[in-house]
């Protein structure tokens, strides 16, 4: 057997996970049968047990759990992997606690979409990437969407020029692309320089603003919005100056709103100054002229000017993020990297950061305040907890430390089980220590997943899932700006000796067993107990969603499914432009582009973006003090890192600039002590030196180093060499958003 791509997909090409998928389905490390621990946590010490021995006795302890401390006890972490089912499985038992991997990931990019465009996560906003002209990527690798990866190709052969802002030096970095190194954590002052060239220079797109953005609306000096009641009149509008009636009309009904207006106005209360959002922005800016920004970021002040005009000129795209928990500030240069793409008014346009049209696809459940329904069309009780991360960062999209949080203190109410659904926690998460001694102090660590990742030692049992090769499953797809579902068929069974069965029946035991009158709600009865009934249940699951796709685009059920399983996906519509803001009001307080976030001043935050110091780490003060950064490119999960491709395409040393090496006295390969400034870890590690990262930072892949499991063998030692960057972080999370950084700051000792 062999994989190709298949080339008229919406996501054309294959990346290095599915080019290893057979080394994967092959691998002597899969875990074969179910475990259950019989040594301390953490030392990896299991006994082989059978499928009902683990999923009876685990599902008790799920019940004991709930029954003491209440179903919101229980909490799941998560990839994306089963992320559609997860709510499902929790709302059966009645916890909220599905806390996934975004605050370690896409979690700042999120949040800033959502405020400044109203908009989900990375797939939901995208540029459009087979006809930019100018694109901008900050921190961003591209190395896994591979049918961006193919339509952006098409848009430089057609001239499209791509600037790389990164410390280090991605894969896409290579020809005739700008590598821009930044210093780490000052991209936010990086991109508001550019915004202070193009609004100083007026390159930015004033019709635009006036029109679909919040850029004419009144600020008040206590930096809320001046309304209609605050005159005194019926209605709560925002107001903004309108130069046709030389008076205030509502935002959005105004002929010819002033962008830059400042004035007084006189209200029931008294006098009242105000500014409009553009203007203050026009003075946030006006901190970060290029030769300042130059001073923060590193960046040229002329290189800095030059890319501004660039991008204004030829109307670009700044790409909205995807792995975005670096620094502690990134919320800030999301939120700036958005209100740039408005400045020039490429939003939703041909060639600009556009919305992806949805497909429609349906929720598994849906949770209100009254109670939660289900694709099977039976409808469960209300959750009666809040999330427990919503709790303590309301913004947040996941936050997982508030979680460990929550298993250390007890507040705001104790969790004591976590599920652990195909992820990494050890490679995902900051501050390792504490999740050692949350895991430590649990009743509970069940996991579902295919390999012995580092979190397998300290869980109490382990089931062996199936690799996507070895199961079906529908689902919208992403990174396409088209609508469309795709299908991925079972080709394989699991190879011989390997005893895994899907994680969605694990989880569905796990429920039936603990609570089965629960699991019957869905129509999950005993009957599936038996494995090889399994397959019927996923049928149903498979004739609701094509039964809701169908109703929902007026389409036969039998084309889509015939169309599925043939073709492997079905376009359900092709890509429109200009249709939001435009035709359709975005799901923001004003319905607009907020260049002012109001949501952010109703959480009390800065409505507008600024740059501040990175929180997550120390600055480097003496000479073998450096920036510890970390990222991927070929290594795109965590999986894939456990084959011997990635041995040999996956740098395990650090990277280290020639000029620091020179000074250092360090040559290619050379051991050096890693000593994290903040938190005091310290391990050996061999170097790489390249000029790929800039001078006096350093360089570690993300999830490929430093593999500890017992259960990992010397036939694969290569993933215990180097290090997991983790290891080194503060362990900070920002506050309100629950972001956490995973950069560091680092000695170098010899």
């Amino acid at each position: 057997m062999y994989i190709v791509p298949n080339p008229d997909h919406p996501q054309p090409g294959m990346c290095a996970r599915p080019a290893s998928a057979l080394q994967m389905w092959s691998h002597p490390l899969r875990l074969k049968r179910p475990l259950k621990r019989v040594g301390n946590r953490g030392e990896g010490k299991f006994q082989e047990v059978d499928w009902d021995t683990a999923l009876n006795e685990a599902a008790a302890k799920l019940k004991e759990i709930a029954d003491k401390y209440g179903p919101q006890a229980i909490a799941f972490t998560r990839h994306d992997y089963l992320s559609w089912h997860l709510p499902l499985i929790a709302s059966l038992i009645g916890t909220p606690n599905v806390i996934g991997q975004e605050g370690t990931c896409h979690g700042a990019s999120t949040a800033a979409r959502q405020l400044v465009l109203g908009a989900g996560g990375p797939p939901t906003v995208d540029p459009d990437y087979a006809n930019l002209s100018y694109l901008i990527l900050v921190g961003r690798n591209m190395d896994a969407a591979m049918g961006s990866v193919r339509a952006l190709a098409g848009a430089r052969t057609a001239g499209a020029k791509i600037v790389v802002v990164d410390p280090r030096a991605p894969n896409i970095a290579f020809s005739s692309v700008e590598w821009v190194p930044i210093i780490p954590g000052t991209d936010a002052a990086f991109l508001l320089s550019l915004m202070y060239v193009i609004i100083n220079e007026g390159l930015y797109d004033g019709q635009f603003l006036k029109k679909y953005t919040n850029a004419p609306m009144l600020i008040k000096p206590d930096g809320k919005p001046l309304t209609q009641k605050d005159l005194g009149q019926a209605g709560s509008a925002y107001l903004v100056f309108d130069a046709a009636s030389n008076g205030l009309q509502p935002l959005g009904s105004a002929a010819d709103p002033v962008l830059d207006y400042e004035g007084d106005v006189e209200t029931p209360a008294g006098t009242v100054h105000v500014k409009t959002a553009f203007k203050l922005l026009a003075e946030r800016v006006a901190k970060y002229p290029p030769d300042k920004a130059a001073e923060i970021t590193g960046v040229p002040a002329d290189t800095i000017s030059r890319i501004a005009k660039e991008f204004a000129t030829r109307r670009g795209v700044v790409e909205d993020g995807w792995y975005s928990a670096r620094n502690g500030n990134d919320f800030e240069f999301y939120r700036a990297i958005l209100i740039l793409n408005a400045l020039v008014g490429n939003i939703d346009k041909r060639g600009g950061l556009c919305f992806q049209e949805s497909a429609k696809f349906p929720n598994s459940c849906t949770i209100g305040a009254d109670r939660v329904d289900t694709i099977f069309g039976v409808s469960l009780p209300p959750l009666s907890a809040k999330r427990v991360d919503l709790i303590k960062y309301p913004l947040a999209v996941s936050s997982f430390d508030a979680l460990l949080d929550a298993v250390l203190t007890g507040q705001p109410y104790p969790i004591r089980a976590l599920i652990i659904v195909g992820t990494a926690p050890f490679h995902r998460d900051v501050n390792t220590q504490k999740l050692k001694e949350a895991l430590q102090k649990l009743d509970l660590v069940i996991t579902i997943d295919i390999f012995p990742q580092d979190h397998v030692d300290w869980s109490d049992y382990v089931f062996p899932d199936l690799m996507f090769l070895e199961r079906s499953e529908v689902t919208s797809a992403p990174w396409t700006l088209d609508a469309a579902v795709i299908y991925s068929s079972k080709v394989l069974d699991p190879p011989p000796g390997v005893d895994a069965r899907s994680g969605l029946w694990v989880l569905l035991e796990l429920v039936r067993r603990a609570w089965p009158d629960k699991a019957a709600l869905i129509g999950y009865t005993d009957k599936y107990a038996d494995y090889t009934q399994f397959e019927q249940f996923e049928e149903q699951l498979y004739d609701r969603i094509l039964t809701y796709l169908s109703k929902a685009w007026n389409i036969s059920k039998e084309e889509l499914d015939a169309t599925l399983k043939t073709k492997g996906y079905y376009l359900l519509k092709k890509k429109t432009y200009e249709s939001r803001p435009y035709k359709s009001k975005l799901s923001t307080p004003t319905g607009l582009v907020e260049i002012y976030s109001l949501t952010a001043l109703n959480y009390g935050l800065d409505p507008l973006p600024d740059w501040t110091p990175p929180p997550a780490y120390s600055q480097p003060k003496a000479p073998n003090e450096f920036y510890l950064i970390t990222g991927k490119d070929q290594n795109v999960s965590g999986h894939f890192i456990f084959t011997y491709n990635s041995k040999y395409l996956t740098e395990r040393c650090v990277w280290m600039n020639p000029i620091d090496a020179e000074r250092l006295g360090v040559k290619d390969g050379d051991v050096v002590v890693l000593e994290g400034v903040d938190n005091g870890f310290s391990t050996k590690t061999c170097i790489k030196v390249t000029n790929r990262v800039r001078p006096g930072v350093l360089f570690a892949y993300a999830f490929a180093g430093g593999h500890t499991s017992a259960l990992i063998n010397s036939d694969y030692d290569f993933l215990r060499s180097g290090v997991n960057p983790q290891w080194f972080t503060k362990g900070y999370v920002a506050p309100v958003i629950g972001i956490a950084g995973t950069n560091s700051v680092v000695r170098v000792r010899l």
